[in-house]
């Protein structure tokens, strides 16, 4: 395993970084009002952040350990390596950057940014059952034996927790983090020209990833449960270690 860094810097912020943050927050809380899933509502508030000055880390990790056993690592402003990536997530620890983007970016940026994560991916981290199931993909990864499986187990994360979509009753809502974080995405996802299937495995683990682009197709989640489902099902057609 490679050393990974547990401690996040804090830079100094401009009072434009702190209004990009709070135009971010304040016209993504709009849109994603009617749309969020359940597990987000209900773990936004707990977070306790405050939607007009940029988060401090350190307070962010130690409410998020007190709520469910996960602090905050450092992904030194970058996206990480999926095996530095999935390893931070066996240890509980979720990799943040400090890099928040710019006031032209607001609609998009390729670059991992610290609205991402926290606006977008940390509210689900505040319940235990969501924390459990983030460790599994961890162990699940790490369990692999070649490098197809770990392709594909990436894929996973990424069409499930990155940029998934869930039922919830006969509403549509959206599940993954990059749609929280980004007005752009969000609405393609979302417009009914937009492609969109039932999670299937298989289809899933062949479907590539888009870092610096918005998608072509999402994958729908059945319900908060389907995650944790892939995951033992993925472990039982490839024969690995199945997490518990």
């Amino acid at each position: 395993m490679v050393a990974l860094d547990e401690k996040v810097t804090k830079p100094q912020y401009s009072d434009e970084d702190h209004a990009t943050w709070a135009a971010l927050c304040a016209r993504q809380s709009a849109l994603v009002a009617g749309v969020a899933c359940a597990e987000y509502r209900e773990g936004f508030p707990a977070l306790g952040l405050d939607m007009n000055r940029l988060p401090d880390p350190d307070v962010i990790s130690a409410r998020l350990y007190t709520l469910t056993g996960w602090t905050l690592g450092d992904a030194q402003n970058e996206y990480l390596g999926p095996t530095e990536w999935f390893e931070h997530l066996a240890e509980r620890r979720f990799p943040v950057t400090n890099y928040i983007r710019r006031p032209h970016e607001l609609d998009f940026t390729p670059l991992p940014d610290l609205f991402h994560e926290y606006f977008g991916h940390l509210a689900f981290f505040t319940g235990q059952h969501f924390a459990d199931t983030a460790q599994m993909f961890g162990q699940l990864y790490l369990s692999a034996q070649n490098e197809r499986q770990r392709l594909e187990i990436a894929r996973l994360w990424w069409f499930t927790t990155e940029f998934g979509l869930i039922r919830e009753g006969d509403a549509l809502k959206i599940y993954g983090a990059g749609l929280f974080s980004s007005p752009g995405e969000l609405a393609h996802a979302l417009s009914p020209d937009t492609p969109k299937y039932p999670f299937d495995i298989r289809k899933v683990a062949d479907t590539p990833g888009a870092a610096y682009s918005m998608h072509p197709a999402y994958f729908i989640l059945d319900d908060p449960g389907h995650t944790r489902r892939i995951i033992r099902d993925y472990a039982r057609m490839e024969g690995l270690p199945v997490p518990q």
